[in-house]
């Protein structure tokens, strides 16, 4: 896929397809026009917008993912496209047989301990204590975190990031920070969505998230190595959400911009998007019996005037 954008609608529009762009209108502007191509994610933001089944058709086939709000602006629904590979039906097959496999716990422990590892890199980049506790136990984690070190290390990690003060919610938040995290994240966890489908992988069956009423149990798996970025965007921003704590346009044009926040994988530094695409083949490669290990984030970098903080790898 080529690299593509995060587009958000707040106000009342009207949404149709027009020689294969989509077309959006809204009163008292000139019309704008965008390839479905060129978006990533599409938020839909108010509840006037209005669109056809050709408008989400086209999206869909074009890769996009839609991502509809409540009425506190916060993620209330998503559609993801279904990728016309012709592969489904045998990586279904494929993941079904890893899902019975002793594979499938030494995967989640290499996610979990990615999570954990990228986020002491992300500490100690900030200059926060903590970092090594979070080391430590990244480099104990069993199969299936049967030691379950993820749970060990996030409070750890929050008392560490954020003001002692500040309780991680992820339903019904109501404060500036939680409410910024629980945005990013769905945001992050779309992007992760829309790839794994175009890599031909039913989202449903995870590695290490298996709730029966999840439909995307996988992308909830890898976005655990990928939430730090939006934990240090906002740990860098703390200025503004505290100040000003209004999720307003300008709070969600700075929260978005942790998509440019480049990404190391196997020593190459990537956009976020490739990164997620590199992760998502190698699970493939990995069902396909020629590898063994996923590729994740390896550290971050904070700006190009900064070096990268690399992590012990995972």
């Amino acid at each position: 896929m080529s690299e593509q954008r995060i587009l958000v609608i707040e106000n009342p529009a009207r949404l149709s397809i027009e020689i294969g762009r989509l077309k959006i209108e809204r009163d008292g502007f000139t019309h704008v026009y965008i390839s479905p191509r060129d978006i990533a994610v599409l938020c839909l933001e108010h509840h006037t917008i209005s669109m056809s089944v050709a408008v989400l058709r086209t999206l869909a086939e074009a890769g996009c993912a839609v991502l509809v709000t409540d009425a506190r602006h916060l993620p209330a629904a998503m559609l993801h496209p279904f990728a016309a590979t012709g592969l489904n039906a045998g990586r279904l097959r494929q993941q079904i047989a890893l899902d019975c496999s002793e594979l499938r716990a030494k995967l989640w422990k290499q996610l979990v301990a990615a999570k954990l590892s990228t986020q002491a890199a992300t500490l100690r980049e900030l200059g926060r204590n903590g970092a090594l506790r979070l080391e430590r136990l990244a480099a104990q984690v069993l199969p299936g975190d049967k030691n379950n070190a993820e749970g060990q290390g996030a409070k750890h990690y929050w008392n560490s990031l954020f003001p002692d003060s500040f309780r991680r919610s992820k339903e019904g938040a109501t404060d500036p920070l939680n409410i910024r995290l629980n945005y990013g994240y769905a945001v992050l966890r779309t992007m992760i969505a829309r790839t794994l489908a175009a890599s031909g992988l039913n989202a449903a069956l995870g590695l290490g998230h298996a709730n029966a009423g999840n439909a995307f149990n996988l992308a909830d798996d890898f976005i655990e190595p990928y939430r730090f970025l939006v934990d240090i965007h906002l740990a860098l921003d703390a200025d503004t959400w505290s100040e000003v704590p209004e999720f307003n346009s300008h709070a969600k044009r700075l929260l978005l911009r942790f998509i440019r926040q480049p990404v190391r994988i196997v020593g190459q530094d990537m956009r976020l998007h490739a990164a997620i695409e590199a992760s998502a083949a190698s699970f493939v490669r990995i069902l396909d019996g020629k590898d063994t290990r996923l590729l994740v984030p390896e550290g971050i970098v904070i700006s190009g005037d900064k070096s990268w903080a690399l992590t012990a790898g995972a």
